[in-house]
């Protein structure tokens, strides 16, 4: 699969509520493998998760490959949103 199929893709949480869109890939240098997938939370969820009641425009952390279930038509990650909280990283 392309890198440049992944932007975009919806991305849901394992309960199947929608995460957010894949915006990019981060990629080690060193041993040129993905890391880590750069997503565009959903409102709703960046309130949830990040823990803050004012979400200003959309927010951007990174999610661990390990995370990903399995990827499809969108990203499955092993996680519900509940779960999340300690699993990503704001940007």
């Amino acid at each position: 699969m392309l890198g440049s199929n992944f932007v975009k893709m919806n991305v849901d949480g394992s309960g199947m509520q929608v995460v957010g869109k894949v915006k990019d890939l981060i990629i080690d240098p060193e041993t040129c493998s993905l890391t880590d997938l750069v997503l565009e939370l959903n409102k709703d969820v960046a309130k949830q998760v990040l823990g803050s009641r004012l979400v200003v425009g959309r927010k951007k952390v990174s999610v661990p490959i390990s995370a990903v279930e399995k990827i499809g038509d969108a990203v499955i990650l092993k996680y519900t949103v509940d779960q999340l909280q300690g699993h990503i990283q704001k940007i």
